[in-house]
């Protein structure tokens, strides 16, 4: 790269106007101000030495947290912070786009891409010729230019990086959203703080269970899939409450949509049954979002009429506010009427009718109901030897059957969960054998 080229490339980044924030993402930064100093006439060799050793700390630094290189940290910074920007194209369909917003997106996305690829033994040559002694060169290390680990998010590359990749950036927008959405699959509702603005603490990586490897409850897990597609596809979906026998996988079924449908656009945001009152804060934040959202609800249940007994009914069926359309409310309960009844309520109320119904109807606002009931013994074995063949446990099932019988006796009865945590154990004692 030649001193013209160069100058140009920083009139380029000057100009960078619909994704300026990236360049105060700390490695980009530091790439910039390594290309000011090296376009200088007559460069203070201290200044280009603190300029490249700033560069190689800024990478080292993305090198910690999994980014393993400048093109990634580009990326994620592109695809991943909050902008005006990426808002708008989340917002706006398809070819509807003004021109100049499409325009400023790609000459900024081309500039970025050069300063990016650039090779890092050019950075140093570039150094050499603003005025960099040959000794101290020799003494800087180059930083690797790989662009990350293995399992660097697969719906991005470094080709979105070029003037033609406008529109593959403005595509991921419309369908992942911007900022905490897209770079996160799941979220927990925390409350507003002055760390998290949202109210929403992002989950980078959630429970890696998937549908492919859970057994039994084909009918119940073939409807929770079929009323997710609907959502995804923007059609009527369903908010449905699992309920049924401890341990039975209604959290894990939940929890393994992720990662059949991740890719689709699917986000989970996971509420505390203690922050059920802020329901409706965290629908009008996800209805202005390009994603679908499941709302997930885990291990309902409620002793008396309380207010997060009355936000939950609320927003399921009977507030003013509509529910969004790319929203659906996923609740798990041990209980049929997910609220605790008593005897002796329909022996003192003298309106036991009315009581009851009030009781029931929160259950009866949700409009599908998923029974897992807990498996029989024989159940239990099936899926103890469908974990241990998934998990490539080498084992003797003549001599695992009544050890895994035996686990249920001292864990009072059979369930999918007992199975795994039998599986889990006998993993960890065949790891220790030598």
């Amino acid at each position: 790269m030649d001193i013209h080229a160069l100058r140009e490339l920083l009139l380029d980044l000057a100009c960078m106007t619909a994704l300026r924030h990236v360049m105060d993402d700390p490695g980009i930064s530091a790439l910039h101000a390594l290309l000011r100093v090296c376009a200088q006439d007559q460069a203070d060799p201290d200044a280009l030495t603190g300029a490249y050793c700033a560069a190689y700390d800024a990478w080292l630094c993305a090198a910690s947290k999994g980014r393993g290189g400048f093109v990634r940290s580009a990326l994620e910074a592109v695809l991943f912070e909050e902008s005006p920007a990426a808002l708008l194209c989340a917002r706006t369909p398809a070819g509807e786009l003004p021109y100049s917003v499409m325009n400023a997106l790609a000459h900024d996305l081309q500039a970025l891409g050069r300063l990016a690829a650039i090779e890092p033994a050019m950075f140093l040559l570039l150094c050499e010729r603003a005025g960099m002694q040959g000794r101290t060169a020799a003494r800087l290390p180059v930083w690797e230019p790989a662009m990350g680990s293995e399992d660097f998010d697969p719906r991005i590359d470094r080709d979105m990086l070029s003037r033609e990749g406008a529109r593959r950036v403005a595509a991921f927008w419309r369908k992942h959203g911007s900022g905490l959405f897209a770079s996160c699959p799941g979220s927990t509702w925390v409350g507003v703080s002055e760390r998290y603005p949202l109210g929403l603490r992002g989950i980078r990586e959630p429970d890696p269970i998937r549908l492919e490897d859970m057994v039994l409850y084909e009918r119940e897990r073939g409807a929770l899939v079929e009323n997710t597609k609907r959502l995804l596809a923007g059609r009527q979906a369903c908010n449905i409450l699992l309920y049924g026998d401890k341990g039975t996988g209604k959290s894990a079924t939940v929890k393994a949509l992720l990662s059949s449908f991740f890719m689709d656009g699917l986000r989970i945001v996971e509420v505390p049954l203690a922050h059920l009152t802020n329901l409706p804060t965290i629908f009008s934040i996800l209805r202005s979002q390009p994603g679908k959202f499941i709302v997930f609800v885990d291990d309902l249940a409620f002793n008396d009429s309380c207010p997060e007994y009355t936000a939950l009914k609320t927003v399921l069926e009977g507030g003013l506010e509509a529910r969004p359309a790319n929203v659906v409310v996923y609740a798990t309960s041990n209980r049929r009427n997910i609220v605790r009844q008593r005897f002796s309520e329909r022996q003192d109320d003298v309106n036991e009718r009315d009581t009851l119904e009030e009781k029931f109807s929160l259950a009866d606002r949700f409009d599908l109901r998923l029974t897992f009931l807990a498996p029989t013994q024989e159940e239990y074995l099936t899926i103890v030897r469908a974990l241990l063949d998934a998990g490539g446990v080498d084992y003797d099932w003549a001599e695992v059957e009544p050890r895994a019988r035996a686990w249920t006796v001292s864990r009072n009865g059979c369930s999918p969960r007992i199975a795994r945590q039998f599986v889990d154990w006998l993993k960890g004692e065949r790891a220790q054998e030598p």
